[in-house]
């Protein structure tokens, strides 16, 4: 039995192209085709689908989009970003190829480009949250740290039940040095997520890590300053509030079991943990 003859964009090159019919078949043809072959993996042969429809439909937004998506798959970053570029200038109120052509300059490192497509973004789509997401990360790689925790607030404020965002908002109040803010946030974090979850379980591991530190700092602090140590014996959470030390009532329970007598053999023998261990950013 003969093989099914298979649709290229080759074999479709010979039909009239002033058949208005038979051309739009043809591009329900090729875009099958073409997404026919990037499942099965045949990437290539999917480019050279989708440019054939592409050079159809010169004006189709949607179409010139799925054939950047395609280059992004095949790793040619030139050709994606110019094909996310066209779809965006062809249809500026059209989100998605703008998302996906920021996405892909944030993926390789393309900062600046980045911000600048995400500030357009926000033009056009001014309660745009994955724009903001996109921003906080790209200004956080230049080192702007304000500007990204800037953008962090803001997803919270418009996606406030969503607790990724309130995890990354807490990573950069604490990279800021801000660490009751961050440690709200992180409980805030594990309020919203579901127990069990990968998040959940990242701000459960936060904030022991920031508990541990900042016992760590409180017990450095008793040895060094006797008010502080007078105080820690007779106020422990009073004592604790008033240094600006936030912690989980597990952690202030370990602090209320203080002891003066205990304090320089603790502080010895203890070993500095990172606040920052095993954290992450969310996308």
């Amino acid at each position: 039995m003969n093989s099914p003859i298979q649709l290229t964009a080759v074999s479709e090159q010979y039909v009239d192209p002033n058949d208005k019919r038979k051309r739009e078949a043809r591009a329900r043809r090729l875009a099958k085709r073409a997404e026919v072959l990037a499942g099965e993996g045949r990437v290539d042969e999917a480019i050279e689908c989708q440019s054939a429809l592409v050079d159809m439909r010169p004006d189709d937004a949607g179409a010139v989009l799925r054939l950047g998506l395609l280059y992004r798959e095949a790793r040619h970053i030139d050709a994606a970003v110019h094909a996310f570029r066209h779809a965006s200038n062809l249809s500026p109120a059209f989100c998605d190829p703008r998302e996906a052509l920021i996405e892909t300059l944030l993926d390789s490192s393309q900062f600046d480009d980045a911000i600048v497509e995400g500030k357009e973004l926000l033009r056009v789509a001014p309660r745009n949250v994955f724009a903001r997401d996109v921003l906080s990360i790209a200004y956080l790689h230049i080192g702007k740290t304000d500007k990204a925790l800037h953008m962090a607030t803001e997803m919270t404020r418009l996606d406030p039940l969503n607790p990724n965002h309130h995890f990354k908002r807490a990573l950069l109040l604490q990279q800021c040095g801000e660490i009751g803010s961050a440690f709200a946030e992180y409980a805030r974090t594990r309020d919203l997520a579901v127990p069990g979850s990968e998040i959940y379980a990242d701000a459960l591991d936060a904030i022991d890590a920031l508990d541990e530190y900042q016992l760590h700092q409180i017990l450095l602090l008793a040895t060094e300053d006797w008010d502080f140590n007078h105080q820690l014996c007779a106020n422990p959470e009073l004592a604790v509030q008033s240094r600006g030390f936030t912690l989980s009532e597990d952690a202030m329970g370990r602090a209320q079991g203080l002891a003066q007598e205990e304090l320089p053999e603790r502080v010895a023998g203890h070993t500095m943990l990172s606040a920052w261990g095993g954290v992450k950013f969310y996308n």
